[in-house]
């Protein structure tokens, strides 16, 4: 438990952080990434949609912004100052909704969300499989869950994973295209497939959904 408690405290404080800046030209390669995903993920209004590890609201804002308001639009972030950045960009926009909160616990209702994406921050995780199992749940049945992140797919790879968890504590793990498919499998969504989001090696989307 308190590896856990540890690792949590560390990303809240590590991304309030970073906060005031994330929105900053430099990481423009990142929205570029979300706008991938969110393509492969075929966005069809009315929608409702959420992003785990929402950062700055930038996903919840796009996709708002393409269904028109047709829908309902959240974001869920374990930083504070994530979230209080996202509540002022997403000023004006109808039906979108941030809540500071960790994957792992959703304060939201079962059999809601059409689409989940989690973007670059499942690797944070105390606890993946209990934050997948919060995704099955608040997925109304048919719905689909998309996990953008890096792969351990490689040799080179697992030890940039084992290099990253030594110096960084807020990092847990970089998981291989097999773990995400056991891991999905565990918490009772139907693995749909794991593949390489065009040329960002080592990124992969892992695709989940839950049963009719």
């Amino acid at each position: 438990m308190r590896v856990n408690l540890d690792k949590n405290a560390a990303n809240e404080q590590k991304w309030s952080l970073r906060a005031a800046t994330y929105d900053d030209q430099r990481h423009d390669y990142f929205r570029f990434m979300q706008k991938q995903l969110i393509s492969l993920a075929e966005i069809r209004p009315p929608v409702n949609f959420l992003d785990l590890g929402c950062g700055t609201g930038w996903a919840v804002c796009y996709v708002a912004q393409l269904a028109s308001g047709n829908g309902h639009f959240v974001g869920v972030d374990i930083s504070k100052g994530m979230i209080e950045k996202s509540r002022s960009n997403a000023k004006g926009l109808p039906n979108v909704q941030f809540q500071e909160a960790s994957s792992e616990d959703l304060p939201l209702e079962a059999d809601f969300f059409d689409t989940i994406i989690c973007t670059n921050s499942f690797h944070h995780y105390s606890k993946p499989e209990a934050a997948l199992g919060e995704a099955r749940r608040v997925l109304k049945p048919g719905g689909r869950l998309y996990v953008l992140d890096v792969t351990a797919d490689d040799f080179f790879i697992r030890r940039v994973d084992a290099r990253v968890r030594a110096k960084e504590k807020e990092h847990v793990k970089f998981y291989g295209s097999g773990e995400y498919k056991a891991m999905f499998d565990n918490a009772g969504l139907k693995h749909i497939a794991s593949r390489r989001l065009k040329i960002f090696y080592p990124l992969k989307v892992h695709i989940g959904e839950k049963a009719q």
